[in-house]
């Protein structure tokens, strides 16, 4: 990992990079921003944003890119039919914007999480009903990537890696008994909210 200095970025050209930081070390910056900010304070957001944001601090620019870089591979992996009808059913109803906070939120909570979740929605029953619905709260994580890089630099973060925005997975139907029997135990759990 390369930390930043106190070089001045400000009149510096980047280059779009569609590289990937090395993903060990990007769920291990995840890993700290938990740490860090839930011996704060369990489930505070804002303690989880401040903290990205003082470990984005300690990257040069070209590490921030990369590092935004897996994380919009991340979500766009996670991008399937399968997770959106999960919080689908949890939330009683999820439009586009708020599946890709969702999913931002689902990085978030760090690589083993993110894994269990992503192959199998489902498990999303095991959580407090109060934890998963504070993810309504939650803004993104995304939005401390491109803000760092605006501080470091006075420049936009310059994107050429092309996020997947296709849907993956087979597309479920609200209406009969799709959801339910696709997501038996997340169904059983929040039977009301559809």
């Amino acid at each position: 990992m390369t930390t930043q200095n106190n070089t001045n970025y400000e009149n510096a050209n980047f280059t779009p990079l569609s590289k990937f930081m090395d993903e060990d070390q990007f769920w291990k910056i995840i890993q700290t921003v938990n740490e860090n900010s839930q011996e704060n304070s369990q489930g505070d957001y804002e303690l989880q944003y401040e903290e990205l944001a003082k470990q984005l601090h300690t990257l040069t620019p070209d590490d921030i890119i990369l590092f935004a870089n897996r994380f919009m591979f991340f979500r766009g992996q996670a991008n399937t039919w399968e997770l959106w009808g999960a919080i689908y059913i949890i939330q009683g109803g999820c439009d586009e914007d708020s599946f890709k906070i969702f999913r931002e939120w689902v990085i978030g909570q760090g690589n083993d999480f993110y894994y269990k979740i992503t192959k199998d929605p489902d498990t999303l029953a095991e959580l407090e009903t109060e934890f998963i619905e504070t993810t309504a709260e939650f803004e993104g994580l995304s939005r401390i990537i491109s803000k760092v890089f605006k501080e470091i630099t006075n420049q936009d973060i310059p994107y050429t890696f092309q996020e997947n925005l296709s849907i993956a997975g087979v597309k479920w139907d609200e209406e009969g008994d799709d959801l339910k029997n696709r997501f038996p135990k997340i169904y059983s759990k929040y039977p009301y909210n559809i």
